[in-house]
């Protein structure tokens, strides 16, 4: 496939505390995806995890499994020569705060660490306290807090669920070149919740003019419904709320063409 079009997949599942149970998942979706051809693979944040379980578990999960879940992230990539995004938890690196750290990871086909994201907004909201068992990102100066990295030419972004909700972040990504905003998420299940994820998913690949891949946890605890969303907003690809693969491919010339017709990042007044 050429440096113009890139193959994505998105892939969804139940996380569980069940770290074997979860790797399974892992495996079966993305032989599913090497078998569409797919050159880069989103998984849901948390993905090691069932993310609404109480601190002293995550610190288990964490504490116990990241080290060798990355490991094995990594060589499944090398071994199907597509790039992954994936959610972590990490241990606390602060001897005096034992909340785990919400990462999204990027892999390289290589096998390789590209890039870590930690999760800058905390989902405190609908009766939900994350920043009572996650520490947030710390914010800097010179923004290097956001990830943005380069595959076959196209630029990604990684946004990480509640993050979602706040349309400053999708913008600043965008301003910063995203051709691609990467979202991934445990999406709590709920009240006007489904009809939020796919929204606002739509929202941010209208306003930046990108695609979006938003890639949730499934049922019964989390909404599911992934989709991959055109620059458009057309949804292109979307998945229901049981564990699956939904593949599509993504072409430059689509980026250029919508960013022509609707040039909201070239026309905007205020900066953010």
């Amino acid at each position: 496939m050429s440096q113009e079009q890139l193959r994505v997949a998105v892939a969804q599942f139940p996380g569980s505390n069940d770290i074997v149970k979860n790797k399974q998942y892992i495996l079966d979706l993305s032989r599913q995806a090497a078998e569409a051809k797919a050159e880069l693979v989103v998984f849901p944040e948390a993905a090691m995890c069932a993310f609404s379980s109480d601190l002293e578990t995550l610190q288990a999960v964490a504490g116990e499994h990241s080290a060798a879940f990355i490991e094995f992230m990594q060589q499944l990539a090398q071994d199907h020569g597509f790039a992954v995004i994936v959610g972590v938890l990490n241990p606390s690196e602060q001897a005096d705060d034992a909340r785990v750290v919400n990462q999204l990871i990027a892999i390289g086909a290589d096998g390789q660490l590209i890039t870590r994201y930690t999760k800058i907004h905390l989902y405190d909201a609908f009766s939900f306290k994350e920043s009572d068992k996650v520490q947030p990102a710390t914010l800097y100066e010179d923004q290097r807090e956001l990830s943005l990295f380069k595959l076959k030419g196209f630029s990604i972004g990684l946004v990480n669920c509640y993050d979602l909700r706040f349309p400053e972040l999708s913008r600043k990504l965008a301003i910063a070149g995203a051709d691609i905003l990467s979202i991934s998420a445990a999406w709590l299940a709920g009240p006007y919740k489904e009809m939020h994820w796919q929204t606002l998913s739509q929202a941010r690949a209208i306003e930046n003019t990108c695609y979006v891949l938003a890639c949730g946890q499934t049922a019964p605890k989390n909404t599911g419904q992934s989709m991959i969303i055109d620059p458009m907003g057309a949804i292109l690809a979307g998945a229901a709320e049981e564990p699956g693969v939904i593949v599509q491919t993504l072409t430059r010339e689509r980026i250029r063409a919508v960013r022509q017709t609707l040039p909201c990042l070239a026309n905007r007044r205020y900066e953010v």
